[in-house]
């Protein structure tokens, strides 16, 4: 907080913000060039999202083009709620801080089950980084949904991080063999469950498996941005509208 303070200091000092302010109010508007595909569906898709605490790390605009693109989004808390949502067509796990709330995690039974049936019936189900860490049987010891098998633990250095791009090595949820999509990582978090599905490649050309996939899974560390990409999100709503036509 001392730095911060010191830094708000400098940036006051050293900075002309009202100048800043200014220049801004004069800019153009930025102009999105990426077109919003049409809705995928024209079906009620439900897909439930964790949002709490422990899992509050997501990019908006996947929700926005989520929406966009036909589904609704359902929230609920893996930390309070017992169970996933009723009627729910697929799962998003998005990223946060399930370390911290380990605890808690672990003592809302109900909900691990719930999650771990879901995942296992085949329910799609994206699990980034943190919901990824939730899906495993066990993180920093204490037990999480153990949809996967495998135990996370922390650690005291950054693991590999970065903006990457996905390769698909097979066919999955998201993708056929091939396809591609930014993402980034950002983690603490180890796993000896790092999954072959993609591969992860920064710019400098270092690379790394990463991700766990299946016809109904992407679980791995990489935060993904869906509108570099946004055939991962329609082929996501396609397979909850299969979920919902089966129900």
């Amino acid at each position: 907080q001392r730095k911060l303070d010191l830094l708000a200091d400098a940036a006051e000092s050293c900075i002309d913000l009202d100048g800043l302010v200014a220049l801004a109010h004069r800019a153009p508007p930025l102009m999105d060039k990426l077109e919003t595909p049409p809705p995928v569906t024209a079906g009620a898709v439900r897909i439930a999202v964790a949002r709490d605490e422990a899992f509050c790390f997501y990019y908006e605009d996947n929700f926005d083009l989520l929406r966009a693109m036909g589904a609704t989004l359902v929230f609920f808390s893996p930390l309070r709620d017992r169970a996933l949502p009723a009627g729910a067509d697929g799962l998003y796990l998005g990223g946060g801080y399930p370390e911290l709330h380990a605890d808690a995690l672990q003592k809302n039974k109900s909900m691990r089950e719930s999650v771990r049936r879901a995942v296992a019936g085949g329910l799609p189900t994206v699990a980034e980084c943190g919901g990824f860490l939730y899906l495993h049987q066990t993180l920093c010891g204490r037990e999480m949904a153990g949809a996967l098998c495998g135990a996370a633990d922390m650690t005291a250095r950054l693991q590999p991080f970065g903006y990457v791009t996905l390769y698909a090595a097979r066919d999955n949820l998201l993708c056929p063999a091939g396809g591609q999509i930014r993402a980034h990582e950002f983690h603490y978090a180890a796993s000896g469950l790092a999954g072959y599905g993609f591969t992860a490649r920064k710019p400098n050309g270092r690379a790394w498996p990463s991700a766990v996939s299946s016809p109904t899974l992407y679980a791995g560390f990489p935060h993904l941005y869906f509108r570099s990409n946004p055939l991962f999100a329609e082929n996501f709503i396609r397979r909850c509208a299969g979920m919902e036509a089966k129900r």
